[in-house]
């Protein structure tokens, strides 16, 4: 996967690097970003996980190099080098990416690639042998000695502030960059606290909810977000009102997925408050599992969230989401639930 290609963005390297000594085990990840015209190390980061695979550990490592090169300049063109040939495959997007978790990790990093493009800069994925990786693989070994790094060293000011009083704190860049991957280790072992839902699920759900908007020349971009937010293997379901259920099948066709246009996601019922059976459709998908589209209405789509967050009826209607908006809800084997994000629009601008 390629960000858009930024035309002045300062040059970056990332390298990345994690291991479990025990897979899963004692695990942890490294990285590093370079000045990719000097080869300076910028910053340097390590954290232990906890008990945890290598695949996630190679994925935070990721994370946490490309936040940090995100914080550092405004769309940067950044080169990201991996000896993991797994990770870089499905990031690329030459592998399908088959088992749960790891759509969720690719999806975690696939969005701080999409903030990186969305600034007009670029990522590019690289895979390197495991001796040119040294120096993430050193921080990555530290880390699961159980030692944390977080050093951000001369030169790495952020190049599009005006001056000085612009450019981020140097805790700060190393902050957002931990926060990251330790939110995605996290979310990797452990259920989402919450509410649960009625039933546990048999694999979790991935369900990204798209508010139908009211004006249908933003389709297009409507599509391209998901695109980016979807990986291989999902489906979609939607209302079965006409401009919809359009919406559903053209999403469907890009893709390449299977389509179920029903009135279960009208979000119509009589009543006020929540529309049961949009909440019995999303019971539905939480039984079943697997990555879902759903194409509804406001109602539909707080329907749904309201069932999660446990709202009230008095405060049914006091989430704010605007037509053509994503918001996303992931679902445990327990039933467990969590929201991902809401009334996310900045592909609407």
């Amino acid at each position: 996967m390629t960000g858009t290609s930024g035309t002045s963005g300062r040059r970056l390297v990332v390298e990345a690097d994690g291991g479990s000594r025990g897979n899963p085990g004692v695990a942890g990840y490294g990285a590093l970003v370079r000045d990719a015209e000097t080869g300076a190390v910028l910053v340097e980061l390590a954290e232990p996980l906890g008990q945890q695979s290598n695949n996630v550990a190679e994925y935070s490592g990721l994370i946490a190099g490309l936040t940090a090169a995100a914080e550092l300049a405004a769309g940067p063109r950044v080169v990201a080098r991996l000896d993991s040939k797994l990770v870089v495959e499905q990031m690329s997007g030459r592998w399908k990416i088959k088992h749960e978790d790891m759509r969720r990790l690719a999806l975690e990093a696939r969005e701080v690639v999409r903030r990186i493009a969305d600034a007009g800069g670029s990522v590019q994925f690289e895979w390197v042998p495991r001796e040119k990786n040294k120096a993430a693989d050193a921080l990555s070994n530290d880390a699961m000695d159980g030692k944390s790094v977080r050093r951000v060293l001369e030169g790495a000011a952020r190049v599009d502030a005006p001056d000085a009083s612009a450019a981020p704190d140097a805790s700060a860049v190393l902050e957002h960059a931990a926060e990251a991957a330790a939110a995605v280790s996290a979310s990797a072992s452990v259920s989402a606290s919450g509410p649960t839902t009625s039933s546990a699920a048999t694999r979790p759900l991935r369900l990204l909810l798209v508010q139908v908007p009211y004006d249908e020349t933003v389709g297009s971009r409507v599509v391209r977000a998901v695109q980016r937010l979807v990986g291989d293997d999902a489906r979609v379901v939607g209302s079965a009102e006409p401009p919809t259920a359009d919406l559903a099948r053209t999403l469907a066709t890009a893709l390449d997925a299977s389509v179920d246009v029903t009135e279960a996601w009208d979000g119509t019922a009589p009543g006020e408050g929540a529309d049961e059976r949009v909440r019995d459709a999303y019971r539905g998908l939480v039984a079943e599992g697997g990555t879902v589209v759903a194409v509804t209405s406001r109602r539909g789509v707080l329907s749904v969230l309201g069932d999660v967050l446990a709202t009230p009826t008095a405060r049914f209607w006091a989430l704010a989401t605007a037509p053509g908006s994503l918001s996303a809800v992931e679902v445990w084997e327990d039933g467990s639930a969590s929201v991902a994000f809401t009334n996310r629009t900045d592909h609407l601008a």
